[in-house]
């Protein structure tokens, strides 16, 4: 579903998100280097998790407990802040913050060089990295009548009191935690290890929480509210996020203001 026009379409698992053309860096062939080379990183970082999540999935379907072997832990947590940072919506954050930050600097013309500038920062990612693989990651088992649904900016931040999706990979916040719908009827949630060390039982696991249809549609307001423009769901159902859009329009146009 396009939310700033509200249609709807197919669209083939390989193809939902993508855009052509996104990390053309035209600026590396002066250095022999492919202009393609930043899309290419990510197209073998995304082989390798979804491998690992094909089979957690395959996992949870006999047990309520993960196997994660370390290099596995390493690979996610990399392709979570990756997640995080490559969108369409990220990029539109860093060019409307350089906006209001920098006189006389078009922004929005440099909006590509700026993104980039974030992706290979290798302090900014790594420490990323290390703040995901850190927290507790638990799992969620949707039975309920409503799928996860997902969007073009599918990993998003939570505040610890659980009423506000934070603009933003708001990451170090205290308190805060991740959330990642892997597929229709599970999700994932990384939890600052600290403020949330009493679920450290649940580790790698399933929770008992049972999900019912308004927790679900909770979890789905962020995908809607903090998605750039696109919204996916197994189901050709989008009446929910239809509802949610009238009553939040501004979340509709995905040129709006983050600040």
């Amino acid at each position: 579903m396009d939310k700033s026009s509200d249609k709807i379409f197919l669209a083939a698992p390989e193809n939902i998100g993508g855009e052509n053309q996104f990390y053309r860096l035209e600026e590396l062939k002066e250095h022999g280097i492919d202009v393609l080379e930043l899309e290419n990183q990510f197209s073998k970082l995304e082989y390798e998790a979804s491998n690992i999540f094909k089979d957690w999935l395959r996992q949870f379907s006999t047990s309520t407990t993960l196997l994660i072997p370390d290099v596995n832990r390493e690979i996610v947590s990399f392709y979570i802040v990756t997640q995080l940072l490559r969108t369409p919506e990220f990029r539109e954050q860093v060019t409307q913050f350089a906006m209001l930050s920098v006189d006389g600097y078009d922004a929005r013309a440099d909006s590509k060089n700026l993104h980039v500038a974030y992706l290979w920062n290798d302090d900014f990612v790594n420490k990323m990295k290390e703040r995901i693989s850190e927290c507790i990651w638990i799992f969620g088992c949707n039975k309920s009548s409503v799928p996860f649904c997902a969007s073009d900016n599918p990993i998003v931040v939570k505040s610890q009191d659980n009423k506000q999706w934070l603009q933003g990979p708001r990451i170090y916040d205290e308190g805060m935690y991740v959330v990642y719908p892997l597929s229709p009827s599970i999700i994932m949630y990384c939890k600052d290890p600290v403020k949330w060390s009493f679920t450290k039982m649940f580790e790698n696991s399933l929770t008992p929480v049972e999900f019912t249809d308004d927790m679900v549609r909770h979890e789905n307001s962020g995908q809607i509210g903090r998605s750039y423009r696109f919204i996916f769901s197994s189901e050709n159902n989008f009446e929910f996020a239809r509802e949610f859009l009238k009553n939040n329009p501004d979340f509709k146009n995905y040129d709006r203001e983050r600040y």
